[in-house]
């Protein structure tokens, strides 16, 4: 996930009722950067806004899910996708997550709640994945410039005639 603080959230529910459901409940919860599709095709014109989470169905009208999923990981592997699907079997989740999905979640009424966690989830790894290579990139560099002294003290030994 790029953005932690707010991030883009493109739901795509061809329900009325329950994607106002789950918008409501996303925006009471402070995720209001969310725009809403009523299919994939809607949300594949809307890609050059570059989410960070996508929403879907697993069998949403015209694409399944999966098809959208695989498409938008092609052009753009960083955005991560949960799906929330009616579909309550173990073998089509499992698949879903060996392709690289953050979560699947079966409609119910647990579901927004659900949701709102996995995403929450989502930020805080992605949160300490950034403090990770934050820190990678500080020791990397402390050691670089450690070795720059010892060469700039080596050289002017060298070339100076400096004894220690």
């Amino acid at each position: 996930m790029q953005k932690t603080r707010n991030p883009l959230i493109f739901l795509i529910e061809d329900s009325v009722v329950y994607k106002d459901l789950i918008a409501g409940y996303l925006k009471s919860k402070n995720f209001t950067n969310l725009n809403i599709y009523k299919n994939g095709e809607e949300c594949l014109k809307q890609m050059h806004l570059k989410p960070d989470l996508i929403v879907l169905d697993y069998s949403s009208e015209g694409k399944t899910g999966l098809e959208l999923m695989a498409q938008i990981q092609k052009d753009f592997p960083e955005i991560d996708f949960i799906f929330l699907s009616a579909q309550n079997n173990v073998e089509v989740a499992v698949q879903i997550m060996k392709i690289g999905a953050a979560d699947y979640i079966i409609k119910n009424d647990k579901a927004p709640r659900n949701l709102v966690k996995s995403i929450e989830y989502l930020i805080s790894s992605s949160k300490r994945e950034k403090a990770s290579k934050g820190f990678k990139v500080g020791v990397v560099g402390f050691f670089i410039m450690l070795f720059l002294i010892i060469m700039i003290i080596t050289f002017m030994s060298i070339f100076f005639n400096l004894e220690f």
